[in-house]
């Protein structure tokens, strides 16, 4: 009650959650701000932050890692589909991975180029980003400390990468979406037109499992999915202990980078 000023506000509060648009990350963002106020720990954590990030090196290889992540997704799914061939005859079941899901990835790709950049360029703009996960792991489950056009300066490195993953996440979301669309159509065994007009309706109205796939797809391609409980109780001793977070600034997307490699390395198998 006190962080929001005593019982005679609640009323005001109650005003302000209830007329809250929840798919406006700015203005819950803003929301938020008003209930938290940034300790000395906060606002020295963000500019240790930024302070890493303030190079291009750090970008060159986020970019580097976003790209390569994107374009393995197309080999991939020929990968599988050629296994896939082999498999389902063996295992007496119908067929579930298609060719046609590598050409469509990539239309679809083409197609989250627009809706990418307006994405970027709106972080750049706002400061918020569209989507709970990041890589900046400090900014989870607090707003910036730093404000204003003081906050804007210090915060332009973590708001660069953040750009940068929203072009990559709606060009990776559109990628997979677009794949998983083919395949669930193919796999209800549509042939001819059917099959044409029943992706249509797909890709018009996609199903909530489709979504949920192309989200998560995306995560995992920005490296940003869960990482697993071991990773999720090293990053909560973290936010525990501040001091840990100079000397793990970032656990989950290291973490992830090693998961995504191995996977699709000869350990993959294992």
């Amino acid at each position: 009650l006190k962080r929001l000023g005593g019982r005679e506000n609640l009323s005001k509060w109650a005003d302000l959650i209830t007329a809250l648009d929840l798919n406006d990350p700015v203005a819950i963002n803003n929301i938020i701000r008003m209930t938290q106020q940034p300790k000395f720990v906060d606002y020295l954590t963000e500019y240790f932050i930024n302070s890493i990030l303030s190079g291009p090196a750090p970008h060159f290889r986020n970019a580097l890692g976003n790209t390569g992540a994107l374009l393995a997704g197309l080999p991939e799914r020929g990968l599988a589909a050629g296994v896939e061939r082999v498999l389902a005859p063996v295992q007496g079941r119908a067929i579930e991975r298609f060719w046609d899901e590598v050409p469509v990835a990539a239309i679809g790709a083409l197609h989250g180029i627009d809706e990418g950049v307006r994405g970027a360029l709106q972080v750049l703009k706002t400061g918020q980003r569209m989507q709970e996960a990041t890589k900046v792991e400090l900014l989870e489950f607090r707003t910036r400390a730093f404000t204003g056009t003081l906050g804007r300066v210090i915060n332009a490195p973590t708001n660069a990468m953040e750009a940068a993953d929203a072009f990559f996440y709606s060009v990776n979301f559109r990628a997979s979406l677009a794949s998983n669309v083919v395949r669930q159509a193919k796999s209800e065994g549509l042939t001819g037109q059917r099959l044409i007009d029943r992706i249509a309706e797909l890709k018009s109205v996609p199903t909530e499992g489709l979504l949920e796939r192309a989200a998560k797809e995306a995560e995992t391609r920005l490296f940003r999915n869960d990482p697993g409980l071991i990773i999720n109780e090293l990053m909560r001793w973290r936010t525990r202990w501040p001091p840990l977070r100079f000397i793990m600034p970032f656990v989950r997307t290291p973490a992830n980078l090693i998961t995504f490699g191995l996977a699709r390395s000869p350990a993959g198998f294992l």
